[in-house]
């Protein structure tokens, strides 16, 4: 059954600056509808303690890049989520946690100077040119205050599956570095569509990347 043919239960745009946090039951889908960086987590909603593992995820498929027919793996080796669609033409990130409104001032030696980045490579000159123009809060604060009703704590939170964040790794150095992406104003939002494996509680983060909204729908056969 295509996603078209589903029945749509639930449906959502999340602003920049802000996340969303949702229950799925087993077998219903979720997909993600955006063009730009999407911090998403998943957690077992019969047991809050375990949650999306990025490692796990890694070591159990023997890659590092997913897309259709892979499997978001939980820190007890469990399958949460199934990638049924990608339409996405690059990479997701599975490297990288989430940002941070910490992390954005750690970028700055002094309020509006340029500052080597904060792994040592190169010279990195901030997006924002003022102290003052730091974004209020990152993906780590965005997530904690979404999934507080469920008593999710930011301690609590995993390192996310980076939905439409492209990363370029060097294979003899390890080294790793952002390799922007961005669609064509006349390509279509990228699609990313999952399958839940086990009731869950998932939450995803509008990146700093892009002021638009990302869309999120819910939806079962």
């Amino acid at each position: 059954m295509t996603t078209t043919q589903r029945k749509i239960i639930h449906e959502e745009e999340i602003p920049q600056f802000t996340a969303g946090a949702w229950e799925i039951k087993k077998g219903q889908y979720v997909s993600i509808i955006g063009r730009h960086t999407v911090d998403f987590v998943a957690f077992n909603l019969n047991n809050l303690r375990e949650r999306f593992d990025q490692a796990r995820t890694k070591t159990n498929q023997l890659k590092i890049f997913l897309t259709t027919g892979d499997i978001l793996y939980s820190k007890d080796n469990n399958p949460m989520l199934t990638i049924v669609k990608d339409t996405w033409k690059w990479h997701h990130d599975l490297q990288k946690g989430t940002c941070s409104r910490k992390k954005f001032e750690i970028n700055f030696k002094t309020p509006g100077t340029i500052k080597h980045d904060v792994w040592g490579q190169k010279e990195w000159k901030p997006r924002w040119p003022n102290w003052e123009d730091l974004p209020p809060r990152g993906c780590w604060e965005n997530l904690t205050v979404a999934l507080e009703p469920w008593g999710i704590t930011k301690w609590d939170m995993p390192s996310p599956f980076n939905i439409f964040q492209n990363m370029k790794i060097d294979g003899e150095t390890g080294q790793m570095w952002y390799d922007h992406q961005h669609l064509d104003d006349e390509e279509p939002d990228a699609v990313i569509e999952m399958r839940a494996e086990m009731d869950l509680l998932v939450a995803g983060s509008n990146d700093v990347d892009g002021p638009e909204p990302y869309h999120i729908q819910i939806h079962e056969e």
